[in-house]
Parts: structure tokens; sequence; C-alpha cells
């Protein structure tokens, strides 16, 4: 049985465009708006050297051949979803054998390595994001920065050169897209900043979901010029971490929006809920990323009337046309 893998194609990590050569977008004057920015001076400033270890790449993470790929994958390492169907389809079965017979399991927010077998990829980091649950938003957003922080850690650990980096968060364990992709990036940003000599090429790996997410947000977090740092100030977050990337207010909840049709009414969803009990995603609030709900979040947490937040909206309906 097939799953639509083709073993022959394999991408060098060296074929693919650097962050730092890729076009910027339109640039807008925000202070038109009559807004003040959100940061007096940028909190991520241009960094060359730091973009061009930086590549956002749509594509299947089992083709390429990196020296590690990052797999999110469930608590027995047995999630089944097209991802993880890929890479255990092309691993072999002697992934299979060393999750059985050596990992057996791993815990949310911790990592596990093993061999990448008939990957391109040599070695696989294996981590468990969180359930999302707003009750318990802040538990979610602490275990999604240690999943990045510790799969970081691990491939330095290891003195990977190069990595591909999945997107760890998912909306099949209820977490908002949009807000996965600013942890993530603010916790690489970080990171490279400390340990500048690090990796040589992180490629972070996404599929049509989230590409369009990571391409608006990206930018923020590793501006391509200085004049996009400058723009990033009424667009970053009020909340970007502490020193590494990780939440500093621990009581703030996440707002939900006011119109009812996106609202979740009366429901909770258990955090430690099984895989099997998750809503259906094209049911779910968070399927409808790309519509009004959270192209007016996307960027941060201005109002829905807020000026800035027109000017963002309109650009993004732009870019997605």
């Amino acid at each position: 049985m097939s799953n639509g893998t083709d073993f022959n194609n394999i991408v060098d990590v060296s074929c693919l465009q650097r962050w730092g050569s890729t076009p910027a977008w339109r640039l807008t004057d925000y202070s038109i708006a009559g807004q003040s920015p959100r940061h007096k001076e940028s909190p991520f400033p241009f960094d060359p050297k730091l973009n061009d270890k930086i590549c956002l790449w749509e594509g299947d993470i089992s083709s390429l051949s990196v020296d590690g790929i990052v797999h999110s994958t469930n608590e027995t390492l047995s999630d089944q979803n097209p991802i993880s169907d890929k890479i255990h389809w092309r691993a072999g079965p002697d992934l299979r054998e060393d999750i059985r017979l050596e990992i057996k399991e791993c815990r949310t927010g911790e990592v596990r390595v093993s061999q990448g077998h008939g990957l391109p990829s040599r070695l696989i980091i294996h981590t468990v994001g969180p359930k999302y649950n707003t009750k318990y938003h802040t538990a979610a957003e602490n275990t999604l920065h240690g999943c990045y922080r510790n799969v970081l850690q691990k491939a330095q650990e290891l003195r990977l050169s190069t990595i591909g980096l999945s997107v760890i968060n998912s909306v099949r364990r209820n977490y908002p897209p949009n807000e996965g992709a600013h942890i993530a990036l603010r916790t690489v940003r970080r990171f490279l900043e400390k340990y500048p000599n690090a990796f040589d090429t992180l490629v972070f790996v996404v599929d049509s979901s989230d590409f369009g997410i990571y391409e608006v947000i990206l930018p923020l977090y590793f501006p391509r010029s200085e004049a996009e740092e400058n723009k990033a100030r009424w667009q970053l977050p009020t909340d970007i971490g502490g020193s590494d990337g990780e939440p500093l207010y621990p009581d703030r909840q996440i707002r939900i929006i006011d119109n009812p049709q996106h609202a979740f009414g009366n429901e909770e969803l258990n955090i430690f809920q099984t895989d099997d009990c998750c809503l259906n995603i094209g049911e779910h609030a968070f399927s409808q990323m790309q519509g009004d709900l959270d192209q007016q979040r996307l960027l941060g947490e201005r109002p829905c009337n807020d000026p800035v937040t027109d000017i963002l909206i309109k650009e993004m309906q732009h870019k997605g046309r």
C-alpha cells in the first residue's frame, strides 16, 4: 500500500531559497492610521546573518535531505496524520522497531531521537505538542515554547548543522495556528541570537494551510530590511516573550471573539483528552483561520475597529489574491 510518497524525490537543503533573499511585502506607512507603534524600538532587529540561516519551505519533510528533521507526534509516537504517515512510510519498519524497543513513549513537551533509516535525513527528533484549551491557555503556551526550545537544544547537542523544523502545534489538538506560529518564530529567533553558530540552516517546513500564516508572521521576527523592521513595531504583539521567547504573562487569557458564529459557547475541551475525541476540524472555529476571525489576530491583539488592524487585513486580503 502506498501513501503517495515518492522515494526518488529528495530535496537538498542547499537548493532552498534563503529567507533573506525572498522579496519583501509592500511596505505601508502605519503612522497614517494615527496610532503609535506598540514598540518604541524594534525587539527583533534586521540581521542579514540570521536571515541567511532561515528558509521557509512548503513541502514534504520526509523528502528533505538534512542532518535532522523534527517530527510532531503523540505520546506513543503512533499519530496518524499525513506528515507522520509519510515519515513512517519512508523511514520503513526499522523506525517502528526503534520506537517499540527503544523509545517506547514521549511525554508532552519532551523530545526523543531516532535514526532516520530510509529517510534522506540522518536523524529524527520526535516531540509531542500540547493539546489546547482556552481554559489552560497559559499551560499550552508554555508547553509549546518548551517543545521548540527542547528541539533546538537537542539539535545543538547533537551538533546538527541543518534542520527541517515542522510545525509542532496542531489544529488536531485544537491549537490556534497563528498563536503557535508566533511562539515558534520568537523562540527560534531568540535561540539563534544566543547561539549564532548553532546551525547553518534551519528550514521551517510547512504545508499549504500554514504557509500563508508563516509568510505573514516571519517578517516580524526576521525582518529582511530596516524598513520591514520598522514596520514590525506596529505589527508585533505586545507580548513578545522573555529572553528565550518564553511567555511572560502567566495570567493572560486568550480573548474570544464577540461574534457568536465564532464562539465556542459553553463547550469545554479537556486538555487531557485523547486525539480520538478531538473536534471535527472542518466545524472548528480555527478552521476559519483565513477568514475574518483570525485576520484580526494574526499579527497581534488590536481591537476589531482599530485603523492599523484594518490596514493589515487589507494587506492580507491583497496577498491572498
